[in-house]
C-alpha cells in the first residue's frame, strides 16, 4: 500500500523542488556569464545581469518556506538538518549567481573590445570544473550521498590549482605592457570569482554531510596555508 504523502511531506518536496530550480538556474546564468565571456557578448551579458533577480527571488522562498516550517512544525533530527542545511545552500547558491553576474559585468565593462591577446584555455576550464562541481554537489545533496559531496574538497583543490596558475600566468602578462593591462586584470578577476565559486561549492558539500550525519565542517583544517 502506498504511503499517503501528508501536508507536511509536500512542503518538504516543494523546498525540494524549489532548490532544483534554483540550481538550474544559477547554473545557465554561470554558463551564459562565461559564453559571454569567452565570445565578448554583450547582450548575454546583458541578460545574465538582468536575470540575477530571479535568483535572489527563488532564494528568499526557499528560506520563507523553511522558516515557516520551522515555525508550524517543529522539525526534529534528520528534518531539522535537512531544513537548515537547504537554507544554507540557498544562500551559497544565491552568492554563485552574484559572481556569475559579476563576470557579465566584467564583460560589460571592459574598456577593450579587441579580441583576446591569446586563447583562453585555463579560465573556461576553471569554468567548467566548477560547473561540474556544483552539478555533484547538488546531486550528492539530492540523493543524500555524502560520499560523493566528500570529493569535492579535493575537486576544489584542482580549482584553487588553475587559479595560482592564472594568477603567475596574467600577472607576468601586465608586466609586459600596458597594451595587456585591462584585458588581463579582467581575467584575473574571473579566475578569482571561478576560484570562490568553488569554495561555495564545497560549502554546499559540507551542508550536505551535515544534513546525513550531522556532521558540522568536516573539512575545516585541510586547507591550511593556501591562499584563499
Amino acid at each position: 500500500m502506498a504511503r499517503i504523502i501528508n501536508a507536511y511531506d509536500r512542503a518538504l518536496n516543494k523546498i525540494n523542488e524549489q532548490l532544483l530550480t534554483m540550481c538550474k538556474l544559477v547554473d545557465q546564468r554561470l554558463t551564459q556569464a562565461m559564453k559571454a565571456l569567452m565570445e565578448q557578448d554583450e547582450e548575454l551579458a546583458k541578460e545574465v545581469v538582468a536575470g540575477d533577480d530571479d535568483i535572489d527571488l527563488l532564494d528568499e522562498k526557499l528560506e520563507m518556506g523553511a522558516l515557516e516550517l520551522f515555525s508550524l512544525q517543529q522539525p526534529v533530527d534528520h528534518d531539522l538538518r535537512f531544513l537548515a542545511a537547504t537554507m544554507r545552500i540557498g544562500h551559497e547558491l544565491e552568492r554563485i549567481g552574484d559572481y556569475a553576474c559579476d563576470i557579465a559585468e566584467i564583460v560589460l565593462s571592459s574598456q577593450s573590445k579587441d579580441p583576446y591577446f591569446k586563447p583562453l584555455v585555463d579560465v573556461p576550464l576553471m569554468g567548467e570544473l566548477v560547473k561540474t562541481m556544483m552539478n555533484k554537489s547538488i546531486k550528492a545533496y539530492i540523493k543524500g550521498e555524502p560520499q560523493i559531496a566528500w570529493e569535492l574538497d579535493d575537486d576544489d583543490w584542482e580549482v584553487d590549482d588553475l587559479f595560482r596558475r592564472l594568477l603567475a600566468e596574467l600577472t607576468d602578462y601586465m608586466k609586459k605592457g600596458p597594451e595587456y593591462v585591462d584585458q588581463a586584470r579582467n581575467l584575473l578577476l574571473v579566475a578569482r570569482y571561478l576560484e570562490r565559486i568553488g569554495d561555495h561549492i564545497v560549502n554546499i558539500a559540507e551542508m550536505t554531510i551535515f544534513s546525513v550525519s550531522g556532521e558540522r565542517q568536516p573539512f575545516k583544517g585541510r586547507k591550511d596555508g593556501m591562499l584563499k
